[in-house]
């Protein structure tokens, strides 16, 4: 490629992004594709086009060449691109990214890699519900597991004889050529071999306890220890119980999902819990004491300020969630009652009450009362 830059070849500015340098690679080789194309030189531009791309959509190879200049990055990485001819099955180009129907003519370029090495496991996902209770205070739990481990016959290898021997289909490289029939002729691509999916080796003699995979599913009950704090939709990482890995590669892992049920007794807000108690008019007025059951079943007892009004929250400190470090608090939402049923007695003292507030006035001149005071005139009856 001569001296023009890469973002010139795609007709994009230095500033472009992903979308649009990936837009233009789009337009440009359809237009210059060399079976649409007959004008001369359509192989070339389509092979200059496919050079800028490669480059331009990868993140770091675009950084070193914004970095670099154009003829500084060409030169120290040529020979890294390998373009083919156009000649049929023997067309080989890197399509890296491009995301139309050149991927499946192509299947990611043609260019041969080795055997791929031992992978790991795949990680797992499971929800486990708990009470508030348990997310407040921290416990334990011993849940059921279902996972892939390493074959105890063939200790992983997926062979009766412990031994490998090299895939006869891919010849031990991981890969197979595919060809593809397209409006453009015939494409080979290379793909992950089918018969030893890309290891390079297949078992000596298939294990008959795992089929061959090295693997059996087997079902495991394991102790998970769940802190104070928890929330839902907090995950928690049990290392190395996720699917079995590939001989010499780690296990992956299981991630616990956890999901809080409501209390009756408790709402959560943070680290802090909210409860509610039920008090006298009385008790409201002139002050009292109760006794308050914590989230672990413990009483405590909670003094009530006289003239405390209905709604009004009184913290109890270190009472909520106990998250390592600060726990949090509980919070005590007073709930004033009115009495229904009076007895005869008890008439004749709110009648007396009545006739004494109703002779007192406030700072602002206006008569008020007792249940005014306390409720914010929910008792008052409207005049007809």
């Amino acid at each position: 490629m001569g001296a023009k830059n890469y973002y010139d070849v795609l007709n994009v500015p230095k500033t472009a992004t992903e979308q649009e340098i990936k837009k233009a690679y789009r337009t440009l080789t359809k237009k210059y594709h060399p079976d649409i194309c007959k004008e001369e030189g359509a192989e070339e531009k389509f092979k200059e086009i496919n050079e800028a791309y490669s480059v331009l959509s990868d993140s770091q190879k675009r950084a070193q060449y914004d970095r670099m200049g154009h003829e500084t990055f060409t030169n120290a990485s040529k020979g890294q691109y390998s373009g083919g001819g156009f000649n049929g099955a023997g067309f080989s180009a890197d399509f890296g990214g491009f995301g139309d129907i050149f991927d499946a003519f192509f299947g990611g370029g043609g260019q041969r890699r080795g055997p791929r090495g031992p992978q790991a496991g795949a990680d797992l996902l499971m929800r486990l519900t708990i009470s508030l209770k348990d997310a407040a205070l921290g416990t334990s739990r011993d849940v059921d597991v279902m996972h892939t481990e390493p074959c105890p016959d063939c200790d992983g290898t997926g062979s009766t004889t412990k031994k490998t021997r090299t895939c006869p289909r891919c010849g031990g490289t991981g890969q197979e050529k595919r060809e593809s029939k397209t409006p453009f002729g015939n494409f080979v691509s290379m793909v992950t071999c089918s018969q030893c999916g890309g290891r390079g080796k297949i078992p000596e003699e298939r294990c008959k306890t795992c089929g061959g995979t090295g693997h059996s599913r087997v079902k495991r009950t394991i102790s998970v220890a769940i802190p104070a704090g928890v929330d839902t939709g907090m995950r928690l990482r049990m290392e190395g119980y996720g699917e079995a890995g590939d001989p010499g590669a780690p296990n992956g892992d299981l991630y616990i999902e956890i999901e809080v049920l409501p209390d009756r007794n408790f709402r959560r807000i943070g680290d802090d819990l909210e409860t509610t108690v039920a008090i006298s008019a009385a008790g409201a007025a002139i002050g009292t004491k109760v006794d308050i059951q914590t989230i672990d079943g413990r009483d405590v007892e909670l003094k009530i300020p006289a003239g405390v009004q209905h709604g009004t929250a009184l913290k109890i400190a270190g009472e909520g969630v106990k998250r390592r470090g600060r726990p949090g608090d509980m919070l005590v939402r007073v709930k004033v009652e009115i009495p229904k049923n009076l007895n005869e007695e008890e008439k004749q003292l709110y009648s007396r009450l009545l006739e004494i507030e109703s002779g007192k006035k406030s700072e602002s001149g206006k008569k008020t009362g007792f249940f005014k005071d306390v409720f914010g005139g929910k008792n008052d009856k409207k005049k007809k």
